[in-house]
């Protein structure tokens, strides 16, 4: 069975809300989750870095190439983007209940990386 992922992504993306998320058995908010949400996102990159998440832990890396992004980091945020995609393909259910799977959500995240969307 594939992994589930609780999330929430940006309305670039997908839903209105930052990205929130993380390898969970409960719906416990991800690290970074109110920093995220408080535009804070240089704290929300040292909250996800410290956490005790796996690096390819592909919500992880989603969360981490967002905060990178919205600091104007795009080449950094892009590696973590790119991570995604070299890992298995996972369900993600982010915050307004969908499932989506994590190739397709870091494809959304390059395009919107891209198209100048996850800017400051």
């Amino acid at each position: 069975m594939k992994a589930l992922i609780i999330a929430a992504v940006p309305a670039a993306l997908l839903v209105p809300a930052p990205a929130i998320a993380q390898f969970a058995q409960v719906n416990d908010p991800a690290p970074g989750y109110s920093s995220l949400l408080g535009a804070d996102y240089a704290t929300a990159e040292r909250e996800i870095r410290a956490a005790n998440v796996s690096k390819y832990d592909p919500a992880r890396s989603i969360n981490l190439g967002i905060a990178l992004a919205k600091q104007g980091r795009t080449a950094d945020a892009a590696k973590q983007f790119n991570r995604v995609l070299m890992e298995q393909d996972v369900e993600m259910v982010v915050a307004d209940g969908q499932t989506v799977m994590s190739h397709d959500l870091a494809h959304r995240a390059l395009d919107s990386l891209d198209h100048g969307v996850l800017s400051r």
